[in-house]
């Protein structure tokens, strides 16, 4: 029986938890019958379900054998490197479980150490590797080259890029800047304003980000970029006055 840390995630905040079933993701499984029925536990969330109508899914660590309190620390520990607690939906910092478990600051630190950088059993690169591509992304190599040569998945690589992954040794990189690639130049024309409103039905619709991106061949990341409109703001400010002209123009009408 597999168990990991998952996260949830509505618009632009994250839900981290603990599965002791991820390899059928279990929890989430949980969440989504909940939120479907308008009775989750998690009110923030089933608030933020009720907008989007989506809920994206993630496994961010696997462990084919790990004892409760590791896994729990785990789960601390992810809490910590999103932030969730603050500015996401998890209400406590984890921990807590059905044994009623919690962890000290001092004892969360040192099982943390049994899942960091290549210490990780589930890490995909070695400490090494981590190093190289940092040297990569500061020439500007795309996600997509780095993660040909290093045989991984784009988001993994995007993750690290944005230091969501490897945070002990990305401590010890002062210089780090990140040059865009001639690829990564060209993609920001590669949304017309058309597509871009295609775009945007789909996340009306509840597409996740990666169905998104392979529709469209977009780089990893820029979907949820336009998601959270952080991309084409123009376009965005024009769409959103249009469909405001529209209700109020329906609603003159029925008066009428």
């Amino acid at each position: 029986m597999s168990q990991g840390i998952y996260e949830l995630k509505i618009g632009d905040r994250r839900y981290i938890g603990k599965d002791t079933q991820i390899n059928k993701k279990k929890r989430y499984k949980e969440h989504l019958s909940m939120l479907k029925k308008g009775k989750h536990y998690n009110k923030h969330m089933q608030r933020a379900f009720d907008k989007y109508k989506n809920l994206e899914y993630d496994t961010l660590i696997e462990f084919s054998n790990i004892d409760p309190e590791t896994l729990s620390a785990a789960e601390m520990f992810y809490i910590d490197m999103f932030n969730t607690y603050i500015k996401g939906f998890n209400k406590t910092k984890g921990g807590e479980g059905g044994n009623g478990l919690i962890v000290s600051d001092i004892e969360r630190e040192k099982r943390s150490k049994r899942i960091l950088g290549e210490n990780n059993p589930q890490a995909k690169i070695t400490n090494e590797q981590f190093f190289e591509i940092v040297e990569m992304l500061k020439k500007g190599s795309t996600n997509r080259e780095i993660a040909s040569k290093y045989k991984l998945h784009e988001r993994y690589v995007s993750l690290i890029r944005h230091k969501k992954r490897f945070k002990k040794l990305w401590d010890s990189i002062k210089d780090y800047t990140p040059i865009n690639s001639e690829e990564q130049l060209k993609n920001r024309g590669k949304v017309s304003e058309d597509m871009f409103v295609k775009i945007v039905k789909m996340i009306n619709e509840g597409y996740t980000n990666a169905e998104i991106e392979e529709t469209f061949n977009l780089s990893s990341g820029t979907a949820s970029r336009i998601r959270n409109k952080k991309l084409y703001k123009q376009w965005w400010k024009r769409l959103l006055k249009n469909e405001k002209q529209e209700v109020d123009f329906h609603e003159t009408t029925q008066i009428l």
